[in-house]
């Protein structure tokens, strides 16, 4: 199973705006590629805010001569998201901010199911303070640069995969089943979100039994 692992990073709080795009690819349980770029956001999404350049670092200045979106994304990862499994921590600001800039560029939306590593981590981890990329990278051992989109990718994709040794869990779809989640989809016919069955929302632990 084909896992791709997205950040992006914004300039302001339009969804327009990205501004840098982490992507890390996972064929099965290995990390075959990697790839980080700054994007050139269309004019109209403004101003980059002082607030986003003061989390990512990335000033309107540096991305003057980055590529378009478009041109990223036709670039190989149109045809690599076709049918794989996106894997984002806090994927429901992600997969917002990669369905705006298809729309805007009037590109095909890709057949794909998604995966939230923040709803795993709360599933899989319940005893940590909180839910946050860098704690639980820190709790995992995952070297991170935080707000870096393709450190940020990279951690994600590893949060998964240590969720699926964690649960002794074959793939997502495995792992899914054992922690009660919907994975999440997105296609030409709209979006449906990654989320946790009712009745483990009561903040019940979910405990698990490795194999042998």
């Amino acid at each position: 199973m084909r896992y791709i692992a997205l950040d992006f990073e914004t300039g302001n709080a339009s969804r327009l705006s990205a501004c840098a795009l982490g992507v890390s690819i996972f064929e099965d349980q290995i990390l075959v590629a990697e790839q980080t770029t700054l994007l050139k956001p269309p004019a109209q999404v403004g101003k980059f805010h002082w607030g986003n350049i003061r989390v990512n670092h990335i000033k309107e200045s540096m991305v003057v001569d980055a590529p378009a979106f478009d041109m990223v994304w036709n670039n190989g990862l149109a045809e690599l998201a076709e049918g794989s499994v996106l894997v984002c921590h806090n994927a429901m600001f992600d997969t917002a901010v990669l369905c705006a800039c298809l729309a805007h560029y009037h590109l095909p939306v890709p057949d794909c199911r998604y995966v939230c590593t923040v709803k795993v981590a709360q599933r899989v981890w319940p005893q940590l303070q909180n839910h946050k990329l860098d704690t639980v990278s820190q709790a995992l051992g995952i070297a991170l640069n935080h707000h870096e989109a393709g450190s940020d990718a990279r951690a994600a994709g590893l949060i998964l995969q240590a969720a699926l040794r964690e649960t002794d869990s074959a793939d997502v779809d495995e792992l899914a089943e054992k922690i009660g989640m919907r994975l999440g989809r997105i296609s030409c016919m709209g979006t449906a979100p990654c989320s946790i069955a009712k009745e483990l929302r009561g903040g019940r632990t979910v405990r698990f039994t490795k194999a042998k």
